[in-house]
């Protein structure tokens, strides 16, 4: 009887040691969300900004040309930060370069940089910076890329008819040994579309008059910065 009792115990004991080893069953939990995602848009739609939550973020094609994107495109000026740095160009390339006026005539100042996205021109408004832009007057040309501006020195006026130019001008020697660079606008086989040549690069744009005859892929960041939209078609 003793042994009976004895082997049963020992079952017992087997049987409980065995349990406590088996692995404890998953829990359900959810999959944790980095705090970059939680908000983030990244269909990319024609809708009106007024239909959008705008504390968050949202990618979308602003088609309405009556919005505040359109306003503030239309009405863009230079901030603070920009003039000091244009100014701080001027000065360096008038060290050695005497500024020249011309007469721009009729054509426009004020250009705003386009893409193409499904075959179709748009402008892009970027998560972080600003559009990029180009503005020509009577001595200089300035350069307002996404993040940092700059300007070269008119040196000489080579062309102008009423929807084409062509300079060529003078930048600071960190840029090119001859401190020269050129310029030229020249309209293309789309309406209202240019092509803007600079010693080094090319960009669509329009006159800035003429935004309002494109939609605008907005990417509106209002807490922290995202991806930029890479999905413009390729040149």
């Amino acid at each position: 009887m003793r042994k009976a009792i004895y082997i049963a115990l020992i079952f017992g004991v087997l049987v409980s040691c065995k349990e406590k080893t088996k692995p404890e069953k998953a829990e359900n939990k959810p999959t944790e969300i980095p705090a970059w995602k939680v908000d983030l848009d990244t269909i990319l739609e024609k809708n009106n900004p007024k239909n959008l939550d705008l504390s968050k973020h949202q990618l979308f094609i602003d088609t309405t040309r009556n919005s505040e994107t359109f306003k503030r495109l239309i009405n863009s000026k230079p901030n603070r930060m920009d003039n000091d740095a244009i100014s701080y160009h001027e000065k360096e390339i008038a060290k050695k370069h005497k500024p020249i006026k011309i007469d721009l005539k009729e054509f426009p100042r004020h250009w705003i940089s386009l893409k193409k996205l499904n075959n179709e021109f748009v402008i892009y408004e970027p998560c972080d910076g600003n559009t990029t832009a180009f503005e020509i007057n009577e001595s200089s040309v300035l350069f307002f890329y996404q993040l940092e501006p700059h300007t070269d020195l008119i040196s000489d006026l080579r062309k102008i008819t009423e929807n084409e130019i062509s300079l060529e001008l003078r930048t600071v020697p960190q840029k090119t040994d001859t401190e020269k660079t050129e310029l030229t606008i020249k309209p293309t086989e789309f309406e209202n579309v240019y092509l803007l040549t600079y010693s080094f690069g090319e960009w669509y744009v329009t006159p800035k008059e003429k935004v309002s005859e494109f939609d605008i892929v907005v990417n509106h960041c209002p807490t922290m910065k995202r991806m930029e939209f890479k999905g413009f078609d390729k040149k």
